[in-house]
């Protein structure tokens, strides 16, 4: 039995390597799909994509976090919701303290556009093109009216120091007093280094919070004629969402359900924060495994739910590419990694004088050969912040294998895309 394992094992790696790639510098598609009739006549450029009537949230995926494309993308699309819908508000997968922070500067505050984009959560974040999205929505609510301003959240969970020093801020502002007693308090009970939450009583954490969050509640009138409603608010959010991120931590074990669960709950206090100051929808950013529709992965739930409580007035767009070198981390930083994903709709584009195309899945006739491949399990690139020697010999551990339009309501599709370059400071 045991010399039959030795065989089987180098066997199916070859199979893998033969049915779907070959190595050397890029991961490349042995077998290159075939052409699909009509593709060119169903994609358009962005600039005419159409969002339903009725649609309260609109998702943008990305199939990496590491493309500098995906990133553009989110100031491309946000810009034509701006323009074409009652839409003034960017939900990111980043912190929500850290948002917050960026979101005062967008509002006219202090500080650089650089500044502020180095608070968005991530490092994959500190980048040209993320910089860009924040000094856009700065300068578009400098001319904007009042009512029409643009708005950044973030909807993630996963940290706590940047919500802690929004809210010492604000009680700067509020009640110094209060504010002396309550820093001290978050920094000796909580304290300020993310991930770092093995010694926090989570009881006392809480009490503290709610604290916190009744006096707020208490003093709305007048907070509110110190700092403004939507000021109040965000500090509102940032104690649920400081409590929320040690529940996630030392409750729930940091499990993928417990984050997407949690971010679902941001998700919709946002959009009815939204829909009841300012009459409009949201856009939100994060990857393709947490929007799509329905199971696209073992761990992320985000979209499910979101589709199941809004149906049809969730809409989703995903994205793809057919090649990618794509940013990724390593033992000693990061590093450049070239995959192929065997998409055959990306592939559609090789001959085509545009880069990115925009597909809407909603509209494809369903008995065309379009249609049957969208309704049909395919390759779909998936890589998240992560990364992996089987990259290169195993399909799986890169890609996904189902029908878009059941993940999807269109797509926004690529030939080749570029890594993004992350600020070494």
């Amino acid at each position: 039995m045991k010399k039959k394992t030795k065989v089987i094992i180098p066997i199916a790696i070859a199979a893998t390597l033969i049915l779907g790639c070959i190595g050397g510098g890029a991961v490349l598609a042995f077998k290159k799909p075939g052409k699909i009739e009509g593709f060119d006549k169903a994609v358009t450029s962005l600039s005419e994509m159409e969002i339903p009537e009725g649609t309260r949230i609109v998702a943008l995926g990305e199939a990496t976090h590491g493309n500098r494309e995906f990133q553009e993308l989110k100031l491309e699309v946000f810009k034509e919701l701006v323009e074409k819908t009652e839409i003034r508000a960017f939900v990111l997968e980043g912190d929500m303290g850290g948002c917050a922070i960026a979101n005062r500067y967008i509002q006219g505050g202090e500080g650089t556009a650089r500044e502020a984009t180095k608070h968005l959560g991530y490092r994959l974040y500190r980048t040209d093109q993320m910089c860009e999205l924040v000094e856009w929505m700065r300068e578009y609510n400098e001319t904007a009216k009042e009512g029409d301003k643009v708005r950044l959240y973030g909807m993630d969970i996963q940290r706590t120091v940047d919500a802690i020093t929004y809210l010492e801020d604000v009680y700067a502002d509020l009640d110094p007093e209060k504010q002396e007693d309550y820093s001290s308090r978050l920094e000796s009970i909580i304290g300020l280094q993310d991930y770092e939450y093995d010694s926090v009583d989570l009881s006392r954490a809480s009490a503290l919070l709610k604290e916190i969050e009744q006096d707020l509640s208490d003093n709305s009138t007048s907070y509110e004629e110190k700092i403004g409603k939507d000021e109040l608010w965000i500090a509102g959010y940032a104690v649920k969402s400081i409590n929320s991120a040690l529940e996630y931590y030392i409750t729930d074990h940091s499990t993928h359900q417990a984050r997407d669960t949690r971010m679902k709950t941001n998700v919709d206090l946002v959009l009815s924060r939204e829909e009841a100051e300012y009459g409009g929808g949201i856009m939100m950013s994060c990857h393709n495994g947490h929007m799509t529709e329905t199971q696209s992965s073992l761990v992320n739930f985000l979209g499910i739910y979101l589709n199941d409580e809004y149906g049809d007035a969730y809409f989703t767009i995903g994205t793809d590419y057919y090649n990618t070198t794509v940013n990724l981390p390593s033992e000693t930083g990061r590093v450049n990694v070239d995959l192929c994903s065997d998409d055959p709709l990306a592939y559609q584009l090789k001959d085509m004088d545009g880069d990115m195309y925009y597909l809407d899945l909603d509209q494809v006739d369903p008995g065309s050969k379009l249609g049957k491949t969208i309704s049909s399990p395919m390759s779909m690139g998936s890589v998240g912040e992560a990364n992996s020697p089987l990259y290169k010999v195993l399909k799986s551990t890169r890609e996904i294998n189902l029908a878009p339009n059941k993940l999807y309501d269109a797509m926004i599709l690529y030939y080749n895309v570029n890594p993004t370059e992350i600020w070494e400071d």
